[in-house]
């Protein structure tokens, strides 16, 4: 059997519907809800850019901010090293 080597053009396609908000309409959806797992990671790239993803009604939404938003203690927060998202 000949090992598989995966490359960039082979990375794995996602599914779904991915939702692209502005980061005042992701903090609205948040304080509309309760329990929602949110995700969110930090990239520092000529400035500090915050990242957030969680998921409603089947649909996944996600942000991008320079600001830090603020999550409820009724959702869970998961800090993550990275997210991959599609290309909006």
């Amino acid at each position: 059997m000949v090992p598989h080597t995966v490359h960039a053009t082979h990375a794995p396609k996602m599914n779904g519907v991915f939702v692209k908000l502005q980061p005042e309409d992701f903090q609205n959806l948040l304080n509309r809800n309760e329990g929602l797992a949110v995700v969110t990671t930090s990239t520092s790239f000529f400035g500090t850019t915050f990242t957030y993803v969680t998921s409603y009604k089947g649909l996944v939404f996600f942000c991008k901010s320079k600001h830090q938003l603020s999550i409820a203690s009724r959702h869970e927060t998961i800090q993550a090293q990275t997210v991959s998202l599609p290309v909006i």
